[in-house]
């Protein structure tokens, strides 16, 4: 005969093993969601599109497979979620790129109107780095030197049309000077080459800059924010060098296809909003030199369409072509 402790552990065990298998159910009956990524796999875009997917797909009781397809600037997965079934189970994550191809590539393969803004995951600036023997020890410093000497002084940033390149574009026309461009085939080409003084000045995220400037192996000369990022306090921002106005912030979001319904749109923008209010996001957020995304829908769509039109502009004034 069982003693009344057994039997209530046996209850106790009947009732977790239900819940769980509603838990298992649940997730069974919602189709799994499919989640691609512009960058391969190992990146901190891809491990921050890893986290979200598994916090969200906890929210919604949901399995979501990660699929990174990388190549074009971003265009390849673009095409392929803006080609998906707008059901709500194709999303895209990707960033600046998406405002900036269209209007880069004369064929990018879909328009910025095939693919609904759903959420902001995150948003930081570029930062311009040095190498740590470099004679510009500021920013000012290494403005002077590029209007003294003009088409002398290169940077090197992430490619082509890459967020880090219109940075730099627009931080040569705010300072009045001639930069010469030197397009790597990403942040991390470039940035082991200002490290190794190869190159005399890099423009990058801050999330891809932030180990080698944590570790001390280059020299940050500022932040291409406003104002000084609050995650990165110590490091000036560009308008302390005489630019005031001048702003370039790159950030990760998420899609959809165009046509996915409203309603669908709104419970992810509000499950990813919840995840990233997580203390752990945050904090791994932060890591990466960010913020998190704190935007509803009708928000982050203003914000892409914004950007979208100054990208759009800067290309054409510029005449930027990566193809």
């Amino acid at each position: 005969m069982q003693s009344p402790n057994n039997r209530r552990r046996v209850l106790q065990a009947l009732a977790l093993g239900t819940a769980l298998l509603a838990c298992s159910a649940s997730r069974a009956e919602n189709p799994a969601v499919r989640l691609v990524v512009i960058v391969a796999p190992g990146g901190s875009a891809d491990a921050l599109a890893r986290m979200v997917a598994d916090k969200v797909g906890q929210r919604l009781q949901t399995t979501f497979i990660v699929e990174n397809k990388p190549g074009a600037g971003g265009n390849i997965a673009a095409q392929s979620v803006a080609r998906a079934a707008p059901d709500g189970n194709n999303l895209l994550v990707t960033a600046n790129n998406h405002t900036i191809n269209p209007s880069l590539f004369r064929n990018a393969g879909y328009k910025i109107e095939d693919l609904a803004p759903v959420a902001q995951l995150m948003q930081g600036p570029s930062v311009i780095v040095v190498p740590n023997d470099s004679k510009y020890r500021t920013l000012e410093a290494l403005i002077a030197d590029a209007k003294k000497n003009p088409g002398t002084v290169s940077y090197g940033s992430a490619g082509i049309g890459t967020p880090s390149h219109i940075a730099g574009e627009m931080l040569a026309t705010a300072a009045g000077v001639k930069l010469v461009h030197v397009p790597y085939r990403g942040s991390g080409l470039s940035l082991n080459d200002v490290a190794g003084g190869q190159i005399p000045v890099v423009i990058a995220s801050l999330v891809a800059a932030m180990p080698l400037v944590k570790a001390g192996k280059v020299k940050a000369l500022a932040v291409t924010s406003k104002e000084r990022w609050p995650v990165t306090p110590e490091i000036p921002a560009a308008s302390e060098s005489g630019l005031p106005g001048y702003e370039h912030i790159t950030w990760l979001g998420l899609f959809a296809p165009k046509g996915t319904p409203a309603a669908r749109v709104s419970e992810l923008n509000a499950a990813t909003r919840a995840a990233l209010s997580e203390p752990d996001m945050k904090e791994r957020v932060k890591t990466l030199g960010g913020t998190v995304g704190t935007m509803d829908v009708a928000a982050f769509t203003a914000f892409v369409d914004s950007d979208y039109t100054a990208s759009r502009k800067l290309v054409e004034t510029l005449g930027m072509r990566a193809d």
